[in-house]
Formats: C-alpha cells, sequence, structure tokens
C-alpha cells in the first residue's frame, strides 16, 4: 500500500473536520445551507457577527472550495459549493428554508 497516498487522504479528511470545528464556521455553513444565496450583510446579521468575520470565514471556506459566490450587481451572493459538506449537515439535522414552509393543503406529522 502507498502510505503516501494514505497520509494525503488522512490530512484532506482532517482539514475537513479542522474547519468545521470553529463554532462561527459551522454556524455559517448551516446558514448558507438554510438559505442558499444570502449576502454578507445578511450573514453578519443572521449570526451576529461583524462582517469582516464573515467575510474572512467565507474567504477561508471558499479557498477549500466549500462554498462559491455570485455577483449580484455589486453585491456577491454565497452558496454551498461541496456536496459532501451538504450531506453532512443534512445528517446533523440541518434544513433548507423551503423545507419548514408549509405546502398548501399539506401537514407534517
Amino acid at each position: 500500500a502507498d502510505d503516501s497516498l494514505g497520509h494525503a487522504l488522512g490530512v484532506e479528511r482532517f482539514e475537513r473536520f479542522e474547519l468545521l470545528s470553529d463554532t462561527n464556521r459551522l454556524r455559517l455553513l448551516l446558514c448558507l445551507h438554510h438559505a442558499p444565496g444570502i449576502c454578507v450583510t445578511d450573514l453578519s446579521v443572521a449570526l451576529g457577527m461583524s462582517g469582516t468575520a464573515v467575510s474572512h470565514a467565507l474567504r477561508l471556506l471558499r479557498s477549500q472550495g466549500w462554498v462559491s459566490a455570485t455577483r449580484d450587481g455589486r453585491s456577491m451572493r454565497y452558496q454551498l459549493a461541496d456536496d459532501t459538506v451538504h450531506q453532512l449537515l443534512h445528517s446533523i439535522g440541518a434544513t433548507h428554508f423551503h423545507d419548514e414552509t408549509p405546502t398548501p393543503g399539506h401537514t407534517h406529522s
């Protein structure tokens, strides 16, 4: 077996969990999961963080390919870009905004 490949895979997994170990980054990811296409200003209000702190966390998450951005006029809109992270957030109970909006005539059990 190639130890360097195993080491590389272990390091990648470690880095994923290290990114998730920060409470504010995890809260930011949960917010992006719940409301894709949100801007920094709305994220900072929703999370009670400064715009600078949100921007710093987003830069880190974008550099790892977890988050992507699209320009909307003068604003940037952010969304999850990594399917593994998306599924991981689902596994801990994260929901999408539309998941919580009742459909007329439909009741949740």
